[in-house]
């Protein structure tokens, strides 16, 4: 098995990624925190770094094999061999890394149906994809995905 070492972004350098996820340019963002823009596209690049790192080990210490990777976004998807179901994995600053699996679910009796939804509904506000929240989770999941990997190209 493969050796992970990897630490998380420090706290400016999640600020500054998320900005440039927000596609806020370098400069401005080097305005607010007052430090050059070549700080700012370091940070960026060692946050982006270490995100993928941890995309890498939870799909590791979950047996996911990924498919594809954004860590621009915090993103992964790949597949569970196990179930064979589709298994997003995101990198949240404020959630931490979280591993999904696409399944069909009745959420109205789940006793996790009020943390899948607050999960989701951070995700979407974090990737600022409006996702409506009287849908079930396994129906919010699905639109907050798919949106986000239709942005990044990965599906049409």
């Amino acid at each position: 098995m493969k050796s992970f070492q990897f630490k998380f972004p420090t706290k400016q350098q999640e600020f500054i990624w998320q900005k440039r996820r927000q596609e806020i340019p370098p400069s401005e963002i080097a305005l607010e925190l007052d430090v050059s823009r070549a700080f700012v596209s370091k940070a960026q690049r060692i946050a982006e770094e270490r995100i993928e790192k941890i995309l890498l080990y939870t799909a590791s210490s979950n047996r996911v094999g990924v498919r594809h990777i954004s860590p621009r976004y915090g993103f992964a998807v790949g597949v569970d061999p196990a179930n064979k179901s589709e298994t997003y994995i995101v990198y949240s600053p404020t959630l931490g890394s979280q591993v999904w699996h696409s399944h069909e679910g009745d959420c109205r009796n789940c006793s996790e149906k009020s943390v899948c939804e607050e999960i989701l509904h951070t995700l979407a506000a974090e990737w600022a994809v409006p996702v409506p929240r009287d849908l079930p989770p396994t129906d919010a999941v699905e639109k907050l995905f798919i949106t986000l990997m239709r942005r990044l190209k990965w599906v049409e």
